[in-house]
């Protein structure tokens, strides 16, 4: 079988014939093999595939193909076809799948063979070591594997076998053992940390188990007798001991920081590194006991992330004087974002000094932003889009007609995932200004989520036909009027949600264009009586997944009387949290105030970009432009 494969494959590699079939019917031969090859007729399949050499995916028959027929022998086989596809991004697959085949075969002279240099990937490095091993080379490779064992976090399984020769020859010595404790508890590893107690003798094993209860119980840290001196062994663990403190209880943390500061003082880069975390665990979690010190301390922890978060408490918090001091007290560099201008116009405005507030709206009004449109609504001047788009430079992609050829195939045949990683690297081995040809180019196809692909890519930000492309026209418009809704809102969301990928699927297991749960679509076709809907699978139908989307939406501007900042927030976050998030309607917060206080950073950066996406995609569609209602201004959050 192997020769068959060889020989094959040494066809597809040297024949230069033009294919005498159409696309079409390259295309159906090459369906006709991708299902000889699913019914293990491999021959067969090879045999019709020799006919389409020149059809842009006959290399993926290629690589199903050996995939399904490795063996020890065929290495030159796989590395023909890497030579042969040296920027396809399955090349790289192939070689890792390659490797694990021969490590799982013990195939050690062929693995090092194929891939005498030490991979990169965890598990490739530890076959490497054993690859080593097996040629005598145990004490050479030492020094890679001990950089490979320290580590806070698990090792692939397969590095047992080499830990277990190390242990055996008693290189791995308890010191090591001990470090990697270490780094586990840094990390929190507890799992890691109680197989590596078992490893340990004597006092060791004592130590490291009263540290696996410490680290459990970080309550009864203040009462520990194991941080007495430094030269404690166990002295190196009480940073992350008394971060596990801060979680539980902040304010015994902070009186164990000071009491040890008296009795064992801190380094200066431990005091500033626990300061830190005493300060983040105080913003973030509104310990009010602490905000004095956090007041007294924080413009010494010079960190900025620390002051955003100070300034957003006091936004929350309705307390002007505080926003106005914690403005004051930004670094030059941070006060000249279009953010912190906005607030410091607000502060001024909120003194009524309207006249010096206005310089400061005017300032980032002329700009394309959520806070450049608030300022220029403020103003009541036109909303600056500052578009540059992208015009199409005639045959500039004229080299690359193989290449779109590829990408084409992809689109047709739905190899989705493959089509984005084929993608992003094409756009990665091309200039700048190839990459805007690139997203104009698959806007003209109809790829939309290619087009907004390159402009980021190419941090092209201006843009605007390929970063906010017009995507099927009628769908969003259909649907958002058969809902009453503006359909420059619903391509905002959608933007923000897939960038216009209708195959788009999250980690959480949203799907489609508007990345809707399946719990989420199947309850509103239910409310929506929409009986054609059946199952999850649908959801990347472009039309049923913007009619369940759309309808999604409506019902939460029913839930909050229209209000599109809340809608928006809750179908990013769920409504049972922005329910939570609201105050009482006579104390609440300004439109801007409850934004900039959102709890999730997620949600706060969705809502925003929805927004400003709403303006730009009501200037595409040639509809009034509009970012906040009088209602939305006026309600209190």
């Amino acid at each position: 079988m192997n020769k068959i494969l060889l020989l094959c494959y040494c066809f597809f590699a040297l024949t230069s014939s033009v294919s005498a079939y159409n696309l079409d019917k390259q295309r159906e031969i090459y369906s006709q093999a991708i299902v000889l090859q699913a019914q293990g007729k491999w021959e067969q399949a090879q045999k019709i595939s020799a006919s389409i050499a020149q059809y842009p995916l006959t290399y993926l028959l290629e690589y199903h193909d050996l995939m399904a027929h490795f063996s020890a022998d065929n290495g030159a086989a796989v590395r023909s076809f890497i030579s042969s596809n040296p920027n396809r991004s399955l090349s790289l697959d192939l070689e890792r799948s390659y490797l694990r085949f021969l490590a799982r075969n013990h195939a050690w002279d062929a693995f090092l063979n194929f891939y005498p240099q030490l991979p990169n990937s965890s598990d490739l490095k530890c076959n490497y070591f054993q690859a080593k091993i097996s040629q005598g080379e145990t004490e050479k490779v030492w020094p890679e594997f001990k950089k490979t064992w320290l580590t806070g976090n698990s090792l692939a399984p397969a590095c047992d076998d080499v830990i277990a020769v190390y242990r055996e020859n008693n290189t791995l010595s308890e010191q090591l053992v001990w470090q990697r404790f270490r780094l586990a508890y840094q990390s929190h590893s507890p799992g890691l940390m109680r197989y590596l107690t078992t490893w340990m003798k004597s006092d060791n094993k004592v130590l490291a188990t009263e540290l696996y209860e410490l680290y459990k119980n970080p309550q009864d840290l203040p009462s520990s007798e194991l941080f007495s001196n430094r030269k404690q062994p166990s002295f190196l663990f009480l940073q992350t001991s008394i971060k596990r403190l801060a979680r539980v209880d902040l304010d015994a943390a902070m009186q164990l920081f000071d009491r040890y500061q008296k009795k064992i003082p801190f380094t200066a880069s431990e005091s500033l590194r626990l300061k830190k975390y005493f300060a983040l665990r105080t913003l973030l979690y509104d310990e009010e006991s602490q905000m004095p010190w956090l007041d007294k301390t924080l413009v010494s922890l010079n960190d900025d992330g620390l002051f955003e978060l100070r300034i957003r408490h006091a936004i929350k918090l309705d307390n002007w004087k505080d926003i106005e001091y914690w403005l004051n007290a930004l670094p030059p560099r941070l006060q000249k974002q279009d953010k912190w201008v906005y607030w410091q116009a607000r502060v001024l405005e909120n003194k009524q000094q309207q006249k010096q507030a206005d310089k400061l709206y005017l300032q980032i009004a002329g700009q394309r932003s959520y806070y450049s449109f608030l300022a220029a609504q403020k103003m009541g001047l036109d909303y600056q889009l500052n578009a540059n788009l992208v015009s199409d430079k005639g045959k500039s992609l004229k080299v690359m007609k193989a290449d779109l050829a590829h990408i084409s195939e992809l689109v047709f045949q739905k190899r989705n995932a493959l089509l984005k990683r084929e993608w992003h690297a094409l756009l990665n081995n091309n200039d700048k200004n190839t990459q805007l040809q690139l997203g104009l180019y698959a806007y003209q196809k109809g790829w939309s989520h290619l087009a907004v692909m390159a402009s980021i890519n190419s941090k092209s930000w201006d843009a605007l036909n390929i970063r906010f492309p017009e995507v099927k026209p009628h769908l969003f418009a259909n649907t958002a009027s058969q809902y009453q809704l503006d359909p420059a809102y619903i391509y905002a969301i959608t933007r923000q949600e897939s960038a216009f990928d209708e195959y788009a699927k999250s980690s959480a297991g949203a799907s489609g264009y508007m990345q809707l749960m399946p719990a989420t679509a199947k309850e509103t076709a239910k409310m929506i009586g929409m009986k054609d809907y059946k199952n999850r699978e649908q959801l990347i139908e472009g039309a049923v997944n913007v009619q369940l989307g759309t309808a999604y939406f409506e019902m939460l501007l029913q839930r909050y009387s229209g209000n599109r900042i809340l809608a928006t927030a809750a179908y990013n976050a769920g409504p049972y949290r922005v329910d939570s998030w609201k105050g009482k309607p006579e104390q609440g917060l300004k439109m801007d105030s409850w934004i900039e206080t959102i709890p999730y950073k997620e949600t706060r950066n969705y809502v925003k970009n929805v927004l400003a996406y709403n303006v730009i995609y009501q200037h595409i569609l040639n509809k009034p432009r509009e970012f906040f209602n009088k209602t939305e201004l006026d309600t209190r959050y």
